[in-house]
């Protein structure tokens, strides 16, 4: 191997260690999108490739460049005769080069005008959006350091038998998630439900049979139209936020059949409020909704027989309907 396919070896390894570790670091929040960003295009000034550092700008001006025609074709030669006869031709056919040039010209604007509005536009979304991330990960990075601290209030094991009778014969399967812990499920698989879980963080769950470990929000959206026959919402009522909460049940909406049935466990936010005290509650801005709030939701879709049952410690409540 030449010193030259060695350094340019080297440089790929160098880079792909840069970008793997960039990407774990942004993907775990140690450090915030926006320095990641910022350092990211540091380093993308640097690499050996123009391309990268300008994108479609390139593009357009190729584009522009390719659209040029000259309509002075060259007249040189080999023998003087030659030299003659090609620039008589080109004095005498120079009009229709010129038309047939100014036309090309006039359609490489026309194609690159659209082009720059475009790349315009993207760069204002790009700025846009990038300012909107970095505010919400300050937001992510403060909840996931509390939500890491905060323990599971009681078992939900106690509404087993209710949500048995709830589900007994429904039509299809029925999820359970963000499931955070596995006792329900057993109970209401031992009640006759064709139940399975989604867990997207480790729980207790882990050696459970029929749970799939990863986001419920991904597993969604993977999931086909009406392919579920109902859904038991937990764990993202208690901790997630609000735009989290009411994302995840619109799209259990969409993959529930008719005549589902649903149930939504929550805790009350006055006992969220007592259990993590004033500061937490305050910064974790997606406390809990109140049961007649979900009760509100349910009906809104004009599902019936909606019903709030209260647990024995009054820490939890479960919200149960049927979809039409």
């Amino acid at each position: 191997m030449s010193d030259s396919q060695s350094d340019a070896s080297y440089f790929k390894e160098v880079v792909a260690e840069i970008e793997a570790e960039a990407r774990r670091r942004s993907s775990s929040g140690e450090y915030p999108r926006a320095l990641l960003r910022s350092l990211d295009e540091e380093f993308r000034r640097w690499v050996p490739d123009a391309s990268l550092e300008n994108g479609v700008e390139d593009t357009i001006r190729a584009i522009e460049a390719a659209a040029y025609v000259d309509p002075a074709v060259p007249v040189s030669s080999r023998t003087p005769m030659g030299r003659c006869v090609k620039w008589v031709v080109r004095r005498l056919t120079y009009f229709y080069h010129r038309h047939m040039a100014q036309q090309i010209t006039a359609l490489g604007i026309h194609i690159t005008r659209p082009l720059r509005l475009l790349d315009a536009s993207l760069k204002s979304v790009h700025r846009r959006l990038a300012a909107l991330e970095d505010r919400l990960d300050v937001d992510a990075a403060v909840r996931s350091e509390l939500v890491a601290g905060i323990p599971t209030f009681s078992s939900h094991e106690q509404f087993g038998e209710v949500l048995g009778a709830h589900f007994d014969k429904v039509p299809g399967r029925v999820l359970i998630g963000d499931l955070l812990e596995v006792q329900l499920l057993g109970t209401l698989r031992n009640e006759g439900v064709d139940i399975y879980g989604v867990a997207s963080t480790d729980t207790s769950a882990t050696e459970a049979v029929d749970v799939r470990h990863e986001n419920l929000f991904d597993h969604l959206g993977d999931l086909q139209n009406e392919s579920l026959g109902g859904f038991v919402l937990c764990g993202i009522p208690d901790r997630g936020s609000v735009n989290e909460q009411l994302r995840v049940f619109r799209l259990l909406l969409s993959k529930c059949k008719t005549g589902a049935a649903v149930a939504v466990i929550v805790v009350h936010p006055e006992t969220w409020a007592a259990q993590l005290g004033p500061v937490a509650a305050d910064l974790l801005h997606g406390r809990p909704m109140h049961a007649e709030t979900w009760s509100y939701l349910l009906a809104r879709e004009d599902a019936s027989e909606v019903t709030v049952i209260e647990a024995s410690d009054s820490s939890y409540c479960l919200v149960t309907a049927n979809l039409p």
